[in-house]
């Protein structure tokens, strides 16, 4: 009796050696595929690999960023953007104060200035415009400047609006600025319009014009 415990036990203690070697065997091979799969990734790529968001549509400056316009992907290190975002987490629900391009990663320069609140005179609304920065005085707008917008088309230009609040303003992709402006509710569609049907120039009148506008109106 004592023999065929001491017989089952010894099985036993087997068994487990064996399932552990298998385990280990099983790990180890793992293990190593997936070595394998990630250096013959670097050897076609190049470089280490880093997962980070990215747009998967154009997103504008002003939308809130979503499942539904970024998502995440592996990258090379090598060819990433400065302060580029690696977790979805930390973007999702924030305003982009600059356009993305869909395609490209996203970059904490995207948010720069997007924990500030937009202060909008009452009675005004905010619509916001991308211009090349000498559309937009050379991209020197800040909020609280006073600006006249014009509508050049094909066959002319004309001043579509004068005086029109800087709510905020920011750098844009590449050379390009976007600008908030605060104007009157019936001009937010003309703002609009112009974009799609002109090119829109902004210009900053010089302070002595502003303050005799301002005593002839009053």
């Amino acid at each position: 009796m004592a023999m065929k415990r001491k017989t089952t036990m010894a099985l036993c203690i087997a068994s487990a050696l064996t399932c552990a070697f298998s385990v280990a065997l099983y790990t180890g091979q793992v293990r190593q595929e997936a070595n394998q799969a990630r250096n013959e990734a670097l050897s076609r790529y190049g470089g280490e690999q880093l997962e980070v968001c990215v747009a998967s549509q154009d997103i504008p400056a002003g939308e809130t960023i979503t499942s539904a316009n970024a998502t995440t992907k592996m990258w090379l290190v090598d060819l990433l953007p400065t302060e580029a975002v690696e977790s979805f987490d930390d973007v999702s629900g924030k305003r982009a104060t600059s356009s993305i391009v869909e395609g490209e990663v996203l970059s904490s320069r995207h948010f720069e200035g997007s924990s500030l609140n937009i202060s909008v005179p009452s009675g005004l609304q905010a619509v916001s415009v991308e211009l090349d920065q000498a559309q937009a005085v050379g991209g020197a707008l800040e909020a609280g400047s006073i600006v006249d917008v014009y509508a050049s088309g094909p066959s002319e230009t004309s001043l579509l609006i004068s005086g029109a609040y800087v709510a905020s303003a920011g750098n844009g992709s590449g050379s390009s600025s976007w600008v908030t402006l605060a104007v009157e509710p019936s001009q937010v569609e003309q703002v609009i319009a112009a974009t799609q049907s002109s090119t829109l120039y902004l210009t900053l009148p010089s302070q002595t014009e502003k303050e005799e506008e301002d005593a002839e109106e009053q």
